[in-house]
């Protein structure tokens, strides 16, 4: 069994891949059966926002080679937890290659520790390139999640200051 994802519902977005957002995996014994199942519910990419803290703390330094040997990409893009990233020009690169991921068909998986805070920041980043209203964008995750998203206000902020910028960041 593997951690739930949350994928965000896909009508009129400009892609035909997936967006979820998840919780970090187990790690341990479970780790690998968590990873292949991922890839059996059609992940083809996954994106961890933890710090490299939590990543040993959580035990999951193998999560990169693991997603590899089942054929998935891995990107490490740390951000504090409950926190927002350090630079809006970094994201919007990040944002623009996962929605053009997105356009390929390829489904893409973002994690951090919850699969609340800093996930739902990168994927509302991302409805953000599609086109997406903020406000409709982390409805949309919260509906997915089946919480309120994002963690915090500053988190919320962060995401309108962005997409407000977004057309600026080259």
């Amino acid at each position: 069994m593997s951690s739930a994802l949350y994928w965000v519902a896909d009508h009129n977005l400009p892609w035909t891949g997936r967006l979820a957002i998840m919780a970090r995996p187990r790690a341990g014994d479970w780790l690998e059966d968590e990873i292949a199942g991922w890839r059996a519910e059609g992940v083809d990419e996954v994106i961890s926002l933890l710090e490299l803290a939590e990543v040993r703390e959580l035990a999951l330094m193998t999560e990169e080679g693991l997603c590899q040997a089942q054929g998935m990409a891995f990107t490490t893009f740390p951000i504090p937890d409950r926190g927002v990233p350090d630079s809006r020009r970094q994201v919007a690169m990040l944002a623009r290659r996962l929605s053009q991921d997105l356009a390929s068909g390829r489904s893409v998986a973002v994690h951090c520790r919850a699969g609340i805070g800093r996930s739902s920041l990168l994927a509302a980043s991302v409805l953000a390139c599609a086109g997406l209203d903020v406000t409709a964008a982390f409805a949309r995750i919260a509906q997915a999640r089946g919480v309120p998203v994002p963690d915090t206000d500053e988190q919320r902020a962060w995401v309108r200051s962005f997409a407000e910028a977004l057309p600026l960041l080259v």
